[in-house]
């Protein structure tokens, strides 16, 4: 199976997976770490989770920078995979991550859900607020009276409401601002 049949039979999974959740909204190639990085589907309720993909045609290379990346701008991270990686996953996954097998037997698409995604006990404000775009940032400034330049840019942005801010308030925002951004792609 390849990445684009594992991402169509996961959409409608995790749309029921979440239907509780109003406020959803579910994200394909999710930029994290100031475009580094990009999960392959991030769910967005009331954390930001994200799910990464690797289909047989994958190698696993990317894998330790993508861990690095994730574990650093995601509240809670899965990996969905198929029966060729499973293993291999599994072992070098930190064990708080989610696993998803992904099974495809006699033209039968199935969803096994292995392990259920911890908390990211590593999560990261600077590489959290990574994720955000410089009128975000200025957004959550404003709104939290963070004194800054008018020439600062999105690093000096991200120090300053950073130092000022905790996790939880900022993870808040996060997710606050990503629900209501408008032309994802710009």
């Amino acid at each position: 199976m390849q990445d684009a049949d594992i991402r169509k039979l996961l959409h409608p999974y995790l749309e029921r997976k979440n239907r509780k959740y109003k406020d959803t909204i579910i994200v394909d190639e999710l930029d994290l770490c100031s475009g580094l990085s990009r999960i392959d589907i991030a769910v967005i309720n009331g954390i930001i989770h994200g799910y990464e993909i690797k289909s047989e045609e994958d190698t696993l290379n990317r894998l330790p920078n993508q861990i690095s990346y994730y574990n650093k701008s995601l509240e809670k991270i899965t990996i969905a995979t198929n029966k060729s990686h499973i293993k291999k996953i599994d072992k070098f996954v930190p064990e708080w991550w989610g696993l998803i097998l992904i099974t495809d037997k006699d033209k039968q698409k199935r969803i096994i859900e292995l392990r259920q995604a911890r908390t990211n006990p590593l999560l990261n404000n600077l590489s959290l607020l990574q994720i955000l775009w410089k009128n975000e940032l200025i957004s959550v400034s404003n709104k939290y009276n963070i004194k800054i330049s008018c020439q600062s840019n999105k690093r000096k942005l991200r120090e300053s409401i950073a130092n000022c801010l905790d996790t939880s308030i900022l993870s808040q925002e996060v997710r606050t601002a990503l629900k209501s951004r408008q032309n994802w792609r710009s």
